[in-house]
């Protein structure tokens, strides 16, 4: 067993910094050496009343090992204590079978980074948790089919980048909370020839506020051969930070030119962002309303108008990105209409853009009358001008709006932010080399020529 890979285990004892309970420091023979007693151990416990917590516990070492990870602690011979209770994440419990200074966590995820924590049990309650530094289960040296020893040679390193908000947001994912209708994407600098392999070595976990972690349900698409791009077979949930756990380095990517290719040691990394509160609207072409939830609760109910027939609305899901205008003109002219009897040239406050191809969620003062009714628009979405406004001022870039029952084709998958999502699940899972049995993988890029598709307007 091993105590932490490499260099992740540095990044994380030095990006945790003060926040750990434990300040800790990695020795030659792999211990973490508390830097701080959690009691006096000296004789001194005799005096502590039965009804005081127990104090927090020492915590020695850590070790992640296949599926498992190993707590060492200095046991308490105070009468306040009378157990410990292990976490893989601060939120969920269980109780050590003994006191006898080794504390086991099983049946994890290999490659997935946990936080484990430890607390004292006492008739009085529990201790505070001692935080350890993020820790990764793995196989040991060799038992990795992917990560042979010794490293096969000719090799060439491959490096990649990551984004957390591909899908053409217009925000860095780094920076800034995004919807639940984001797509995070992975680029390497190479072709890869085993996308198995990296899909393998690639765990998405959701950690929620309250400090609940869970394994994210979805797939890897691969878009080209260097480019693979994860979506959730749901929406991200809200509120969460979103990490994925890339234990990459070292492993054998496939060959080219009749050498390996190896993943870099910076392959060992956890690339991170975090979803604000999930907020999704939904459009019924049937009811004429759109419905918008936040965090599962509805709190708005607005009439609209779509697209009417030969114009209609597209289907589908649609993703809100930065591109909002204020004040937006709609012209007849860029719909191709010349008949006189077809021009206008309306003027419109609060545009949301959904797509490239013009739909638009925006005021329609010309069309109130018929808001909640019937359909008369271009293929945007109508609005009154106070609830248009509510949508420019309260959605963000990842924030989604589905459509329904509009009459009109789905959204195609190439058609803006939110195309991808337009895919079924069945022709997603051919886009990714586990998902399709690791043959054929369709990595055929998405693409859609926007002039040449039919356009939106007011």
């Amino acid at each position: 067993m091993q105590l932490f890979r490499g260099s992740l285990a540095r990044r994380a004892l030095v990006a945790t910094g003060a926040s750990f309970a434990l300040v800790a420091s990695l020795t030659v023979s792999g211990q973490i050496a508390s830097a701080q007693e959690a009691g006096d151990e000296s004789g001194g416990s005799e005096t502590l009343q039965s009804t005081a917590l127990p104090a927090a516990p020492t915590l020695l070492q850590v070790t992640g090992a296949d599926s498992s990870i190993i707590v060492t602690y200095r046991p308490s011979q105070a009468a306040t204590t009378t157990g410990y209770q292990v976490s893989p994440d601060g939120y969920s419990w269980f109780d050590c079978p003994d006191l006898s200074g080794t504390c086991g966590l099983s049946a994890l995820t290999n490659g997935r980074q946990y936080r484990p924590g430890l607390r004292a049990v006492g008739p009085a309650g529990v201790s505070d948790p001692v935080a350890a530094p993020p820790t990764i289960p793995e196989l040991a040296p060799g038992a990795d089919p992917d990560k042979p020893t010794p490293l096969p040679r000719p090799r060439t390193r491959v490096t990649a980048k990551f984004n957390a908000a591909s899908n053409s947001l217009g925000v860095n994912g780094a920076r800034t909370k995004l919807g639940v209708g984001t797509l995070p994407r992975i680029t390497f600098n190479r072709s890869i020839t085993d996308k198995a392999a990296v899909e393998r070595h690639l765990v998405v976990t959701a950690t929620s506020d309250e400090g609940r972690s869970t394994e994210v349900q979805g797939a890897w698409g691969w878009i080209n051969d260097r480019t693979t791009i994860f979506r959730p077979k749901n929406f991200w949930p809200g509120n969460s930070t979103i990490e994925i756990t890339s234990t990459l380095d070292d492993v054998v990517l496939g060959k080219s030119k009749g050498r390996y290719l190896l993943g870099s040691s910076k392959l060992e990394r956890v690339f991170t962002f975090r979803t604000d509160r999930s907020l999704i609207a939904e459009v019924d072409g049937a009811s004429k309303r759109m419905k918008v939830f936040i965090d599962g609760k509805r709190v708005q109910n607005f009439p609209v108008s779509l697209g009417k027939a030969g114009w209609e609305t597209r289907n589908g899901a649609k993703v809100i990105s930065t591109d909002k205008e204020e004040f937006k003109v709609y012209r007849s002219a860029s719909l191709g209409l010349t008949d006189p009897d077809d021009f206008y040239e309306l003027d419109a406050p609060w545009n949301t853009r959904l797509t490239p191809t013009g739909e638009f969620l925006h005021a329609a003062p010309w069309a109130y009358g018929r808001l909640g009714r019937y359909n008369g628009s271009h293929g945007c979405t109508n609005m009154f001008a106070n609830d248009a406004k509510w949508v420019f001022d309260n959605t963000i870039p990842g924030d989604v709006v589905t459509f329904r029952n509009t009459g009109g084709d789905m959204m195609e998958p190439w058609n803006g932010p939110g195309g991808l999502w337009n895919i079924s699940w069945d022709k997603w899972l051919k886009k990714s080399a586990l998902g399709s049995g690791n043959r054929n993988v369709d990595s055929s890029a998405v693409q859609g020529d926007v002039d040449q598709a039919r356009p939106a307007s007011a």
